[in-house]
């Protein structure tokens, strides 16, 4: 019988009952070669025994059941991770099968495996929650010409976001990155009066508040409380990069006049750029620098969170401003700055896995197996790890596998749930015991010769250490065993 042990790093992990869950979401069946999608429910129950038996209907594979149970389930913060090889019996016949699932805050993503018939399949409720709507700017379906989700001054407010929205331009455009199809969208400056009317679009909303063009009334804005969907984007964990494709022509040819990208992360409450006073509630901003004119290149910012601890700020939001030059008022007539195939990325990647404090012999990152040789049985407290990642999590659990090893699940969850890596170790516990002590009590005497005899005459091997009974080494356990413990005995001669 397999017996599951949680022992969890109180450093890392603080396990709680998790109720039943229920997953609806896409499903990617792979079988030599070809991509099966469907949409399927997973099902997460608690049983006695505190371990979790999960079913999952696979409607491209004969509505094929797949049922798991005494999975035992690992918990760092917010994200539970349930991790095991068991296997499941089907209509086809016993199936080797591994299953690495996670899940935080009502979404899901798992990995299946049927290791003998070579079949994958990738379960996910997550979608695009976790990365910037209508990211590709291939959406055009808003009656004022902006990209879905993306705004320029046609949807501004403010005194002269009138003559705002017939001045700038934000268009679809068909000039894309090589090797790229579709659209992007571009924004181009305009002038009035020798005043430059910077090209800018955000995610937020944009106030056209003032003819100067160095005022802050002239700003972009996000307001949790004030906007609505269509201007406010929540943010679901901290990510790490911001990549995106840009490309930046010039009206006027100038080294000093360069394009920007603004990228902030904060609690959801008013916030806007140009600043028009200190603002606390940002948790997070790009690291980035100006864009010089170029052809299309793909720009990656790193995010920094380091600098905005003091503000104690969650991260509920998202904020991203482009603009054709990074003063106010600056650049010239019919500066362009084209925007294309945007991503937020979340990086969990383990750097180093030891136990006792000392790196596991063979640590690669890439290599997510490992076998140990152990002289005592080990605790989850004796692993630890270190890993990157501003939202990444660290979960471990273990179990004892049919054969007496141990199976060691440790886990690298980054904000997304997506690229999450798990690393077994299989570790192995030298056995001691004491000759003759065949019901392992830890003393030898005259019941070890009734247990043994028991054995022989029964085959039954339950509460038997068999190493233990194999008394005169021989490696096989027969009557001259017997003859032997009571040598033993009779001498004194018990270690």
């Amino acid at each position: 019988m397999k017996r599951i042990i949680f022992t969890f790093c109180l450093a890392l992990i603080a396990f709680v009952s998790i109720q039943a869950e229920s997953f609806t979401g896409d499903i990617i069946v792979t079988f030599n070669g070809e991509n099966y999608p469907a949409v399927v429910t997973v099902n997460i129950t608690p049983n006695e025994k505190g371990l979790y038996d999960l079913e999952l209907q696979v409607p491209v594979i004969d509505n094929l059941t797949v049922n798991m149970y005494d999975v035992p389930a690992a918990r760092n913060g917010n994200v539970t991770v349930y991790s095991a090889v068991r296997d499941v019996e089907t209509p086809y016949g016993s199936m080797r099968t591994s299953l690495f699932a996670r899940s935080v805050d009502g979404f899901a993503a798992a990995n299946l495996a049927i290791e003998q018939y070579g079949v994958t399949m990738w379960f996910n409720t997550v979608g695009d929650h976790f990365q910037l709507p209508n990211s590709d700017m291939e959406a055009w379906t808003n009656s004022n010409g902006e990209p879905d989700r993306w705004h320029g001054f046609k949807t501004a407010t403010g005194t002269y976001a009138g003559i705002s929205a017939g001045l700038v331009k934000l268009e679809q455009s068909d000039d894309v990155r090589s090797g790229a199809t579709g659209h992007s969208a571009v924004m181009t400056a305009n002038s009035l009066a020798g005043i430059v009317a910077n090209g800018t679009m955000t995610n937020g909303r944009l106030n056209a508040g003032s003819m100067s063009a160095t005022s802050t009334a002239n700003h972009a804005e996000m307001d949790m409380a004030n906007g609505t969907d269509d201007f406010y984007m929540p943010l679901y964990a901290k990510p790490d990069k911001f990549n995106v494709w840009l490309k930046y022509t010039q009206g006027t040819a100038s080294a000093n006049n360069k394009a920007s990208v603004s990228v902030k992360t904060f609690d959801g409450t008013y916030y806007q750029e140009p600043c028009d006073k200190e603002y606390t509630n940002l948790s997070g901003s790009i690291v980035g620098t100006p864009i010089p004119a170029g052809d299309w290149t793909q720009y990656s910012f790193p995010f920094d969170y380091d600098s905005y601890a003091a503000n104690n700020a969650a991260s509920e939001a998202i904020f991203v401003t482009f603009s054709t030059n990074g003063n106010p008022g600056q650049g010239s007539k019919n500066d362009a700055l084209y925007v294309d195939d945007m991503e937020l990325v979340y990086l969990a990647d383990m750097t180093d896995l030891r136990y006792q404090g000392t790196t596991i012999e063979g640590w690669d990152p890439a290599v997510t197996a490992y076998t140990m040789q152990l002289t005592s049985v080990p605790s989850l407290d004796d692993f630890t790890a270190d890993v990157t990642g501003a939202s990444a999590v660290v979960t471990k659990s273990m179990e004892q596998n049919e054969d007496g090893t141990y199976r060691i699940a440790i886990s690298a969850i980054p904000g997304d749930l997506q690229n999450a890596t798990c690393y077994v170790i299989t570790a192995t516990v030298a056995s001691s015991f004491k000759r003759g002590d065949v019901n392992n009590d830890g003393t030898v005497n005259i019941s070890d010769v009734t247990s043994l005899i028991d054995y022989l005459l029964s085959n039954n091997s339950e509460g038997i250490n068999m190493q233990a009974a194999d008394v005169d080494g021989n490696t096989t356990i027969n009557i001259s065993d017997v003859t032997s413990l009571i040598d033993m005995l009779l001498s004194g001669n018990v270690n």
